[in-house]
């Protein structure tokens, strides 16, 4: 709970859900800042809500070594001993990666982002040593499958994956969205496009460099979040901007006031199990130009933004949407429209359908 990111999103609002269903519910957890928490996400009195059960947080016993073999071995030696104790559960829901899901006798629905266990060797040519050293992984995640009572998907695009990959069908749930946080009634906007995320090479930044010098009379953003300054990517990013885009750092504080005045946000990532931060702009009424690929596909329909394959597609959309004011204002009405249907209260609505199918267990 300390990440602080979707996940955590999925875990407040899946305790809502149970709530609100009449249900006694326990957070198994490691240790966090609760204040800190409640303040990040105005959850306030969510822990009045459910108990907290949690664990020291994980700690490297040989730094360097089998990192991944230690966490999983940690995870599960601490929560088998959280769940031997004289409380008695009915149902687990899992809102991380199956890897760290307890072992138990009681049924588990799972909520599944992506089967991350096997991305790394999927997304390029692997050395014959990292898939040796992934192999006992995936046999450990294909064994627990086998444990997970149901499986819920973010997107169909992660439900093709968890059939493909695990062989087990699943629901998709979409994730909470605040989009009541972001939801503005502002008509005058400048002539600024953005796009927010982690500033990593995976979410393909260096593509609003591409685009920006393409168009050298609109304004650009990228607004994210860094592990440090001095990250190679990061400062070839800054070393090869063009005048007309800027940074912005620690979005947190700043972020939902720079969507009041873009027009377009941009999405460069390919493959996205989702993408919150898109659902979050069109709520605030940007027009939503994402790559034409994984979760993205599902949350851009056609009239409520635009899809593409290459830079060249990317660029004419966004040149459209800058000088044609109409057409702008048209879709930005029809983007907002389309981002409440993720809101947290449908999230909400569908698990506690999920969750009455185990009435009286």
């Amino acid at each position: 709970m300390s990440i602080m990111g979707g996940g955590e999103r999925v875990a407040i609002h899946s305790i809502l859900a149970a709530r609100n269903l009449g249900y006694d519910v326990s957070l198994l957890t490691e240790h966090f800042d609760t204040r800190r928490f409640e303040e990040f996400f105005g959850c306030y009195s969510l822990f009045n809500k459910a108990k907290l059960v949690t664990f020291p947080r994980f700690n490297t016993l040989v730094r360097g070594s089998l990192l991944l073999y230690q966490r999983l071995l940690y995870y599960q030696m601490q929560l088998r001993k959280a769940l031997s104790g004289p409380q008695q559960f009915q149902l687990v829901l899992g809102t991380q990666d199956v890897g760290y899901t307890p072992m138990t006798r009681v049924p588990v629905v799972q909520y599944c982002y992506f089967p991350e266990y096997f991305r790394h060797l999927q997304s390029s040519p692997a050395s014959p040593l990292w898939k040796l050293y992934y192999r006992p992984a995936q046999t450990f995640y294909r064994n627990r499958v086998h444990y997970i009572d149901r499986f819920l998907s973010v997107s169909n695009y992660t439900r093709e994956f968890v059939k493909g990959i695990w062989g087990r069908d699943s629901t998709t749930v979409y994730p909470p969205c605040p989009v009541k946080l972001y939801t503005f009634s502002n008509a005058v906007r400048e002539n600024l496009v953005i796009t927010i995320g982690r500033i990593v090479e995976e979410k393909r930044m260096h593509i609003m460099l591409e685009i920006a010098r393409k168009l050298p009379d609109v304004k650009f953003a990228i607004i994210g979040s860094v592990a440090s300054q001095e990250d190679n990517y990061y400062k070839a990013l800054r070393e090869n901007a063009p005048d007309n885009l800027s940074f912005v750092l620690s979005p947190l504080r700043k972020v939902r006031e720079i969507l009041g005045r873009a027009k377009v946000y941009v999405h460069c990532a390919q493959g996205e199990h989702f993408g919150i931060t898109i659902v979050e702009a069109m709520a605030a009424g940007c027009v939503p130009v994402v790559h034409d690929s994984g979760g993205p596909r599902e949350i851009v329909t056609q009239g409520a933004g635009y899809r593409w394959q290459d830079v060249g597609e990317a660029t004419e959309q966004i040149s459209r949407l800058m000088y044609d004011e109409r057409k702008r204002s048209e879709m930005s009405a029809a983007s907002t429209a389309r981002a409440a249907i993720f809101g947290e209260e449908a999230f909400e609505s569908s698990m506690e359908q999920v969750l009455k199918e185990y009435d009286g267990i």
